[in-house]
């Protein structure tokens, strides 16, 4: 059976049926692999000329961003990606939520940019993680994920034996529990700093970083719908019209959430099955139900799953969508995030889906891909009980951003920012 799986690889390749099938592969279980990675750019070039971009190699850069240092591609994917041969997940995070990436990785099987905020020790905390994650994990982590770290100038790690830059040891013991499992929240040196988390810097960080054309800015507690990028790449060589240039759309994947111990849905009948059992539910149900359903749900619920990706409907965010925050393939065109807002104050997506109103894009619901949360809950949110004084600054900020936008390219009513 292994040896027929990768005999059908490389045949895909050679008559470049769907050339994003070696991102399924991990060269540990394929020999074939690394041949795949090299002799890809025949099958390549008409998704390339489509999307007419650049590619660009990954190095490891030390950048400053406002009061931010960036150690980019710090610690970088062994794969390497042409600009048209593949989709990058990007997520934001610390290392409390790193437990996610090996879900993650797993479901995507590609390319994948996440970017940690990690001031004073908890650098150093965070590069354990990693180091568990690449040594006692799935070598997919290896194969694929590209992580980035930053922090304030003014809570710079202090390291007294070695250069920061060259401080990270790729190895781990694994008989040791990894240290994500171990520390708690009053353990980082955040807490104990009463630091906030800049969400939208390491969105920024994580987006940019990226090597491929087509991006998707995710949430790293989200998981998709496995063999998402064959799909999709094939979906837009059938409607090149799409990714043109100057066109103008996102393409949407419906979130859900399911119960707490429930598995997560394998395909869209089984989501379906879920949701009518009462064991899935949109997500954010009761908390912001209007910011993440997507218009026509229950007639997208109840669509038959069939083969490959299409377009479910296509709408606005405008009228009763003028609060949603969806999440959505883009590419590295679109508008990335205002780093004046914070995850405390809540609403921080809310200023970059305002631009693309402004801007007139199509949202696309693509109709047998979704997203599902980590598996829990919530039934309210932490940030409104602890955080009030940032939720308050974070509404003030929208509002002048809101007005900022509407001064540079004119006002537009049917648009809302929160």
């Amino acid at each position: 059976m292994f040896f027929n799986r990768c005999i059908y690889i490389g045949f895909a390749l050679v008559t470049a049926s769907i050339f994003t099938i070696i991102t399924v592969l991990n060269s540990s279980k394929c020999p074939l692999y690394k041949l795949a990675i090299s002799n890809i750019s025949v099958a390549r070039s008409a998704t390339q000329d489509t999307l007419e971009c650049e590619d660009i190699e990954l190095e490891k850069k030390v950048k400053q961003r406002g009061q931010f240092l960036v150690f980019e591609n710090f610690v970088m994917a062994e794969a390497q990606f042409k600009c048209g041969d593949s989709i990058t997940l990007t997520a934001p995070g610390d290392y409390r939520f790193l437990d996610n990436v090996v879900h993650l990785v797993e479901r995507w099987e590609g390319p994948i940019s996440v970017a940690l905020y990690a001031p004073g020790s908890d650098f150093f905390t965070t590069l354990h993680c990693i180091a568990y994650l690449r040594t006692c994990t799935t070598p997919l982590v290896r194969e694929f994920v590209t992580f980035h770290l930053f922090f304030e100038f003014e809570h710079m790690p202090k390291e007294k034996s070695s250069s920061l830059i060259d401080i990270f040891e790729d190895t781990f013991d694994c008989s040791l529990k990894p240290p994500y499992e171990v520390l708690k929240d009053k353990d980082m040196y955040k807490e104990k700093n009463n630091l906030t988390y800049p969400i939208n810097t390491a969105r920024n960080i994580a987006r940019t970083a990226a090597q491929t054309h087509f991006v998707f800015p995710s949430d790293i507690e989200l998981y998709p719908t496995r063999n998402f990028i064959p799909m999709f790449l094939a979906f837009i060589r059938l409607h090149p019209e799409y990714a043109q240039k100057d066109s103008k759309n996102v393409f949407v994947l419906p979130i859900f959430e399911v119960k707490t111990n429930e598995k997560v849905p394998e395909s869209k009948t089984h989501l379906r099955d879920m949701f009518e059992k009462k064991k899935a539910n949109l997500f954010h149900r009761g908390m912001c139900t209007p910011c993440h359903k997507i218009p026509g749900h229950e007639e997208w619920l109840n669509a038959e799953e069939t083969t490959g990706l299409n377009v479910f409907n296509v709408t606005k965010r405008q009228g009763r969508n003028k609060v949603w925050e969806p999440f959505f393939v883009c590419t590295q065109r679109e508008p990335l995030w205002d780093e004046r807002l914070n995850w405390e104050g809540q609403g921080n997506k809310m200023c970059q889906v305002y631009a693309l109103c402004i801007h007139d894009y199509n949202f696309m619901i693509l109709d047998n891909a979704f997203l599902i949360h980590k598996p829990g809950v919530k039934k309210k949110k932490v940030q409104v009980v602890k955080h009030m004084k940032e939720i308050q600054r974070n509404n003030r900020m929208l509002s002048k951003i809101q007005k900022e936008m509407q001064n540079i390219f004119g006002p537009n009513t049917n648009c809302k920012i929160h």
